[in-house]
């Protein structure tokens, strides 16, 4: 593997002997070197791979590049703790885009820059309980790692980098989704004039199900094979519900031009049901 273009003393971008690019990166592994040279193979700690067509190998390196060293192996013991919190979905794809984060974020703290306010705080913090509480073992992490106390709202962001891991998209793309699944919940209420607990088991289990179902719409699998007529069914036993769920679906064609099958709105007309039920139902 020789070097193609040394971005500073810890990062280079290289190419393999197929002439396939590398982002690379250790301590002075670009130092007092020129194009053309063999990478010191000893001095590689950590590669880089293109994860989106948003970026070429040279943009990544270009990115990088711009990250503190430090900042990125603070970003990797958190990878690996989201890991065993969250689970193996949480892949090295998204490394870069934390590590760029959490660097920021550090940066503003150590200028004495204002905290910044997230829109989608409460909807992040009910919509992914999960992601945020791991959001805040991550914060401490970072105060254990650099001695800076980031500010208590840095979960959001980073739970929502979290969230984006299951669905390998931009981060846009999930902030964009975490707005929907919002407009969702504010549809059942308003449709059914309650006040819905954003931390019940209901939610949580409704919003798990919206979650699968972006998860498998992005990967053309939506639900389907179901008997024809339990959706009338449901529809005939559960009027209202069953309406609401055709709102919701016809919310989610408006967003992203979906047509949701009968058995995904049999299943979200219980949801709505659980989510709107007097009293306590039965999973």
């Amino acid at each position: 593997m020789k070097v193609r273009k040394v971005f500073n003393n810890n990062v280079v971008l290289a190419v393999d002997h197929h002439d396939a690019e590398h982002v690379l990166l250790g301590r002075g592994l670009g130092f007092q070197v020129t194009p053309g040279t063999p990478v010191d193979e000893s001095l590689v700690e950590k590669r880089f791979v293109v994860s989106d067509q948003a970026h070429t190998p040279e943009k990544l390196a270009a990115f990088v590049a711009e990250i503190p060293l430090a900042d990125i192996e603070v970003t990797e013991e958190i990878l690996r703790t989201a890991r065993e919190r969250l689970g193996a979905h949480v892949a090295d794809h998204v490394l870069v885009p934390l590590a760029d984060h959490v660097s920021f974020a550090l940066r503003r703290v150590r200028e004495g820059a204002p905290a910044i306010e997230y829109p989608l705080r409460w909807e992040v913090k009910h919509l992914y309980p999960a992601e945020v509480a791991f959001g805040r073992e991550a914060l401490e992490i970072i105060a254990r790692r650099t001695g800076v106390v980031l500010p208590d709202v840095e979960a959001v962001p980073l739970a929502l980098h979290f969230v984006n891991a299951q669905f390998g998209t931009d981060l846009d793309s999930t902030v964009r989704m975490t707005e929907v699944l919002g407009e969702i919940l504010g549809l059942i209420q308003a449709t059914f004039a309650v006040d819905i607990d954003a931390e019940s088991v209901a939610v949580a289990r409704f919003v798990t199900h919206l979650r699968y179902l972006f998860l498998r719409e992005r990967h053309g699998g939506l639900l389907s094979g179901m008997a024809d007529d339990l959706p009338d069914t449901v529809r005939t036993a559960r009027p209202r519900e069953f309406a609401c769920a055709e709102k919701v679906a016809a919310l989610l064609g408006e967003r992203y031009g979906w047509t949701l099958t009968g058995e995904e709105l049999l299943y979200l007309a219980l949801h709505v049901y659980r989510l709107t039920a007097p009293g306590p139902v039965s999973a």
